[in-house]
């Protein structure tokens, strides 16, 4: 268990509803999305070990965590995040985007009015590219299935954990990600999924000029061979960094390593020098 305590959620009024966050620490920006399985409490290792040199802001995408629904394309998340990042007057951030927030964190770093430095995706992809409208693909409409079935929300989320670690993975690190998984709704996997469905980054991704880099599970098997492959082909100049040990969650599996890359990543962007990574505290 962790000893730092997560910071609390803010909310910042959107629409006809909000959009929740989580922030700690001074100094250039580090801005977090995550993936399907998780919300702002996924990064709560990096809140400990990031934010004695770094702003660290994480949000609840669209429909996940303490965020209201918003819609179900990637024009809707961009925007809601966009619109975070405008209030909070965030300049040359770094963006790290895991899985399903890879998708956003790519399509935030080619908008031209957003101040991107750098890009890390973590255990990503670049969207399955279906036409707009068709029927959920069989990766979501099972997760939809298995979450309306299962007996309780713990069942769930414990089946969602293990899907994303390896076998021999640490019973702390399952209980983990299974308690932040224990706040996915229904909502989080029709319209995360059908964002995922409809994206494709490929275009994108070929054109982004600023430093990238991909960290990724040599035991995922969330993200495929082929999906991994068709993100390195249209990042050919990204720097790559492979756990060759960890799942599809190598920031909750191996957070030290983890951080260390993203620590190493922001000091070469922003050209610091002082930047000191503490380590994560877990039981």
């Amino acid at each position: 268990m962790l000893q730092f305590k997560t910071p609390e959620l803010k909310y910042l009024s959107y629409r006809q509803g909000q959009i929740a966050y989580r922030e700690t620490g001074t100094g250039q920006t580090l801005f977090f999305l995550h993936g399907m399985n998780g919300n702002s409490k996924s990064w709560e290792n990096l809140f400990y070990s990031l934010s004695s040199s770094f702003r660290v802001i994480a949000w609840d995408a669209p429909s996940f965590g303490g965020s209201d629904v918003f819609g179900d394309n990637i024009e809707e998340y961009k925007n809601a995040a966009k619109a975070l990042i405008e209030t909070l007057k965030l300049k040359k951030i770094i963006l790290i985007g895991h899985s399903m927030g890879g998708l956003i964190a790519s399509q935030l770093a080619y908008d031209n009015d957003v101040s991107v430095s750098g890009l890390i995706l973590s255990s990503t992809h670049l969207g399955f590219g279906y036409k707009k409208g068709e029927p959920l693909m069989e990766r979501y409409a099972n997760r939809l299935k298995t979450f309306s079935t299962k007996l309780s929300d713990i069942d769930y989320a414990m089946e969602r954990a293990q899907r994303n670690t390896p076998e021999g993975t640490s019973e702390s690190v399952i209980k983990f990600l299974a308690n932040v998984a224990l706040d996915i709704r229904k909502e989080s996997i029709r319209d995360g999924g059908r964002m995922s469905q409809e994206t494709d980054n490929t275009n994108i991704c070929k054109d982004l000029k600023m430093p990238v880099l991909i960290l990724s599970g040599g035991k995922d098997t969330v993200i495929s061979t082929e999906m991994h492959a068709s993100l390195i082909a249209a990042l050919p100049r990204a720097h790559k960094v492979v756990f060759p040990k960890a799942g599809h969650a190598s920031f909750a599996e191996y957070p030290d390593q983890f951080n260390y890359q993203v620590t190493e990543f922001a000091k070469k962007v922003w050209n610091l020098n002082g930047a000191v990574l503490t380590k994560t505290k877990i039981n």
